[in-house]
């Protein structure tokens, strides 16, 4: 009789054990399910002549713009959301720098301004993170923001990862974007200030090592110059310019119809309103709105275009139009 009770007691003991088990995970299925999922970075069709309207923001830019102090939060939310309300249709869009070069040329290193995990070679990291206030407003506005470092000579497969893994959470972020110019400068096979040319290898490794983390994310690499852009591997890179130095309006507007088309299918975005260019912009009446309208005329049509107007002479040009 004894063992007959201790029986049943096991059995009963195992059932209990396989609900809870069951329970706990098909809660954690549940939550795995649950992910949200964000939709793609790039919209599926063009639907304005301008897909992404917006502004540039680093640590530095604002301050050759002349601002007394670095515009808050909801500042840059405001320049945003203005630049978007000159292009009809199209999201209000920020290439958001969060790593600087620093250091000599040869020994640079990116310093990044939120908190990492471990150590990443040539990668100087902050105690804490100096984007959430931004980002939190950019997610409840379903604003679209690519998150920039300029790489000096640290390891760049491993800081787009970090950066990526670090803010995977924001709605509002789209991916990650490499500015050229600012990688291995001290390489002596290339020109001074131009940067290490992105090569087939490293562009597909930066893309598929963000997409490891959110196949959404989508990986831009900025230059003036072609050359410096991944031969043939193109998935579904952003290819930004940042050209400047123009004389003339049509020349400007020339040069980037060029380089939307050795792009094309593939998005673009024209980084522009650098104090260099204003004999070309400063011409116009409302130079944030005319000048990207002018220079994404001949896009061809389906190709999505991004128009960033860069902080420099951001005051200047939040005087005009809407």
């Amino acid at each position: 009789m004894k063992m007959k009770k201790i029986a049943v007691s096991v059995l009963i003991a195992a059932a209990v054990f396989a609900v809870l088990f069951t329970a706990v995970s098909c809660k954690k299925a549940q939550q795995e399910e649950a992910k949200p999922d964000y939709g793609p970075s790039i919209p599926a069709e063009k639907t304005a002549p301008v897909t992404w309207a917006g502004c540039r923001r680093s640590d530095y830019g604002w301050k050759e713009a002349r601002f007394k102090k670095e515009p808050t939060a909801a500042e840059w939310i405001e320049y945003g959301t203005r630049m978007g309300a000159e292009y009809e249709g199209s999201i209000p869009t920020y290439i958001w720098i969060v790593g600087s070069v620093t250091g000599n040329t040869g020994k640079q290193r990116c310093a990044v301004n939120f908190p990492i995990e471990g150590d990443i070679e040539g990668v100087e990291d902050f105690p804490a993170d100096m984007n959430k206030e931004f980002l939190d407003m950019c997610d409840e506005k379903g604003y679209s923001v690519w998150l920039q470092v300029e790489p000096g000579d640290c390891d760049l497969v491993s800081l787009a990862k970090a950066t990526m893994e670090y803010y995977k959470d924001h709605k509002c972020v789209k991916g990650f974007g490499v500015d050229v110019e600012w990688y291995k400068t001290g390489n002596p096979e290339m020109p001074d200030g131009y940067g290490t040319k992105i090569t087939d290898e490293l562009a597909k490794e930066l893309d598929e090592t963000i997409k490891s983390v959110d196949p959404r994310f989508t990986l831009f690499l900025k230059h003036w110059d072609a050359n410096w852009m991944p031969p043939t591997y193109r998935s579904d890179i952003i290819f930004v310019n940042d050209s400047q130095y123009f004389k003339s309006l049509e020349g400007m507007k020339s040069f980037f119809t060029e380089w939307a088309n050795r792009y094309y299918p593939n998005p673009v975005m024209f980084q522009i309103g650098y104090p260099a260019d204003q004999v070309v912009w400063g011409k116009l009446e409302n130079p944030k709105g005319e000048l990207g309208s002018i220079l994404a005329e001949d896009v061809k049509g389906g190709q999505h275009v991004g128009i960033i107007w860069v902080d420099f002479s951001l005051k200047t040009a939040m005087k005009y139009g809407k």
